[in-house]
């Protein structure tokens, strides 16, 4: 790996000191979700997808907000959702986690979706307006109150600038090593995202491909009276990426 890439992915713990002691442990999140919930008549209801740039890790989810509201510089922010569901699975496909609820269960979420363009903002750091937080983050304190460490399954942005100019990338972290079999996409993290950097250049390999990290994107859907249940969400992203294989060895 390059020094560039060892230099970025040492940005491990995203909170210390004072900073860390005021993060607010996550409250555990249950993973059984409804086939099918109603969504609010003037809901506007969008589809989440990511995957990381180096394994293949992904995400799929869902969120909706009021689309009657007129929202300040038209960003929908997390206190502005009524839903936010989101899966990660591994590179096979197979369901790492699920977090229903999200912008209600975990205390960093941070969300913001700019409804004139209809993109999600991650070009800055985690706890910024132009950030992403999702997931869970918690910070583990010893019987002194001193930090020790963290847990939890989060998704996360950064933007550096060792040289003055900003990196904007994010993050699926791992954070409290509850996943030991599953196989490490990038230093410390299970995958990455770097949107101006290709994976060569993060790879220091020549011949690793010149793509350069995905956003995570959201599709609008085109009726939203009904939402599909993350649990349904998860079985058909598995059941289409079956039979995806299963075409590919043909």
């Amino acid at each position: 790996m390059s020094s560039f890439g060892k230099s970025i992915v040492s940005l491990v713990s995203k909170a210390g000191g004072a900073m860390a002691k005021s993060i607010l442990p996550t409250i555990a999140i249950g993973t059984a979700l409804s086939l099918y919930t109603p969504a609010p008549a003037q809901a506007a209801a969008f589809r989440l997808s990511w995957t990381g740039q180096i394994l293949g890790y992904s995400a799929e989810g869902r969120f909706s907000y009021d689309d009657a509201r007129t929202y300040e510089d038209g960003i929908v922010r997390g206190n502005d959702l009524d839903s936010f569901d989101i899966a990660f699975f591994d590179p096979q496909g197979q369901l790492i986690q699920e977090f229903e609820d999200n912008h209600l269960t975990y205390s960093g979420f941070n969300f913001n979706f700019d409804t004139q363009t209809g993109e999600i903002l991650q070009d800055g750091f985690f706890n910024e307006p132009n950030g992403i937080d999702i997931g869970e983050y918690t910070v583990l304190f010893d019987e002194a109150g001193e930090p020790i460490g963290a847990t939890g399954l989060n998704f996360w942005s950064a933007a550096p600038a060792p040289n003055g100019e900003p990196i904007p990338h994010v993050h699926l972290t791992d954070f409290g090593d509850e996943f030991p079999d599953l196989p490490v996409g990038f230093g410390p993290h299970l995958d990455v995202a770097f949107f101006t950097r290709t994976r060569a250049q993060l790879l220091g390999d020549p011949g690793a491909g010149d793509q350069f990290g995905q956003r995570m994107v959201a599709t609008q859907v085109p009726e939203p009276g009904v939402w599909v249940g993350l649990g349904a969400i998860a079985l058909l992203t598995a059941r289409l990426r079956r039979k995806s294989g299963a075409i590919d060895s043909i």
